[in-house]
Order: C-alpha cells, then structure tokens, then sequence
C-alpha cells in the first residue's frame, strides 16, 4: 500500500535514513540474457561464486516455445532479463561526436543511421556511446547503435507472451566487455575477438570501455581445422587488429584476447600463435564457476560462450553502479 507523503515528511534524520534503506532499489543478484531467433539461447549469471566470482548456473538453447518452460524453471528469478540482439539485428556506425549534451545522443545519431540504412528514422531504436579520445589528431567521436523497431518489437512480444518482464535491451557485441572484464585486462588496450555465429566480432577496448568496434565474416574455406583456413583467418584478424593499432597512438595495445571455443583445440593454439602482439585464448570456465552439466553445454558452443560474457558484463556493471543507473551497456537506451 502506497504510503502518503505528509508522513514521509515526519520522518525525520536516522528515521528518514532507515526507510530510504529498506525501500530503495536492490542490486540485481542475477541477470538472465536472451537471444532469440531459430534457435533461441539463454544464459544465466549470478554473484555467489567462489572468491567472488560470477556463476554461470543455467544455459539452455531451444525455439520459441522453450521460452514459457524456461520461465516455469526459475531462469528470471531474482534476475534482470536481458534481450541480446544478434549481429544482423543491429547496426554500427562510429562517426564524429554531434555537437549536443549527453542526453541528446541517442537522438542526434538516429538521422546518419537512418540513411546510412536506407530506412526511415522513425522506424529505429538507437544509442551512442562516447569513444575515449585514443588520437589527439582526431576528433572526439561516438559509436552509434541501431536495432529495427519492427523486429525487436516482435522480439518484445514473444517475451511478454512467455510472462518474461523484460529490463534492457544489449547487443552481442558485449561479449567482449564481458571478457576484458572477467579477464581483469588492467589499464592497457585490449584488441579482443569472439567468434559468434558466421562472424568474428572483434574490438578494441581500454580499461572495459569500447574505442572502436568491427564484425568480420568468417572465411568461407571448410574444413575450418585445415592449415589454409587458420593462415586465411589469422591474416583476417591482424589486419584489423594492425588498424586499431595504427589508430591508437594516445594508448598502448599489448594483448589480444581471443574467444573461439567452437573451433578444435589444437586449431585454437595454431590461432593463437600467429595472431600479433601477446594473444591469450579466453576459457569462460577459467574466470566464472559453473556445474558439469553447464560446462559440457557450453565448453565447445561459441554463440552460449558469448551470451554469457554479455551477462557477465551486466552484471559486473550494475555491482560496480550499486543502483540506480548502471554503468552504460552497448545498447542500454535501446529499450527506451
């Protein structure tokens, strides 16, 4: 029942201080991500673990109709749900910083997305973030994001229809926050890749922040565990990772990290040791506790592996803020 505020109003130093406590948001103990799709994915992170640590204590993957029995299972409780956009469900653009406040981003950057998508305005749901400054020579500039509102609304309702509340909206390119964050990568620059589906996401960060961000294609070659298409794809990786380099000049990129866990072990090392500067293979089972069960999920699956770096990054976020506003995700104003 609601409480009037002529009594908040007697309540008075300690008293007032005391009911602010009890009555004040809590820190979500779990976040809960979601991609939907043919096949639908969930990951689920929480606190608790070991010396700290986050757990990942459910994974599941299924179609649409999993969704209500997931729910039934206890997935969203005491847990923030989040709706993960695949790469082909969202559009990046960095470009030069509009000269508007803060609030005004999201705005600002809907009209070059829009063109740039051949679409109308109306028709996206969009968010900016700041890039640091990694080149004095350049001008401050944002990365802008872009989901369709027709499908992400049709995402929208199969969660509704499932009794699933949603609380934000994030792109998979989170994954990589994720890693840099479980990873503990410190203060220098970090170029670090996932494979997720057919693409290789891959980035620069710096002290868990984006500087710059790219989807790569996979090559075509199959088998994918012969010489040719490790030479082809460690080729494809320093490339970009060159380019961040050469762009970086107010900031030092020593390491590469690498998420691939879909490929064969002995083609993940091959990988690893010709990709440039100090490359480091991220193993989720290394940095987050998890069951058997779990870990035989997703040990070998790179799409779970990246969900449940977004959740991680989450999560992370909003222990570090402690309430109300969290730490801005990639897409956090998507659900706006």
């Amino acid at each position: 029942m609601p409480i009037a505020s002529s009594k908040l109003t007697h309540l008075a130093g300690a008293s007032r201080q005391r009911f602010a406590r009890w009555f004040a948001p809590r820190v979500p103990t779990a976040v809960t991500a979601l991609m939907l799709g043919e096949r639908c994915l969930l990951a689920r992170v929480q606190s608790g673990g070991e010396e700290g640590r986050l757990v990942l204590s459910a994974v599941a993957e299924g179609e649409a109709t999993a969704l209500r029995t997931w729910k039934a299972q206890g997935h969203f409780d005491h847990s923030q749900a989040v709706l993960v956009l695949r790469h082909h469900e969202r559009h990046l653009l960095t470009m030069d910083r509009p000269e508007v406040p803060d609030a005004e981003l999201a705005l600002a950057v809907r009209f070059p997305l829009a063109e740039a998508m051949e679409t109308e305005p109306d028709e996206l749901l969009c968010t900016a973030l700041a890039l640091p400054r990694i080149n004095e020579a350049m001008r401050p500039q944002v990365l802008a994001v872009a989901g369709r509102v027709a499908p992400t609304k049709a995402q929208l309702a199969q969660l509704h229809a499932a009794g699933i509340k949603l609380r934000a909206i994030d792109t998979v390119d989170s994954a990589l926050r994720g890693m840099t964050l479980l990873q503990d990568a410190g203060a220098d620059g970090v170029v670090a890749l996932a494979f997720i589906g057919n693409d290789i996401c891959i980035g620069l960060l710096w002290r868990g922040e984006f500087c710059a961000l790219r989807t790569l294609a996979l090559p075509v070659r199959a088998p994918r565990d012969n010489g040719e298409f490790e030479e082809q794809l460690a080729l494809h990786i320093q490339r970009t990772a060159d380019h961040f380099e050469r762009q970086a000049t107010a900031l030092a990129v020593r390491h590469v990290l690498a998420a691939m866990p879909g490929l064969p072990a002995p083609a993940r090392e091959s990988l690893r040791a010709a990709l440039p500067l100090n490359a480091k293979l991220f193993e989720l089972d290394k940095h987050m506790s998890m069951n058997g069960v779990t870990a035989e999920h997703i040990e070998s699956d790179n799409d779970l592996t990246a969900l449940a770096c977004v959740a991680a990054a989450r999560l992370l976020d909003l222990q570090v803020a402690a309430a109300p506003a969290p730490a801005p995700a990639i897409a956090a104003e998507l659900a706006a």
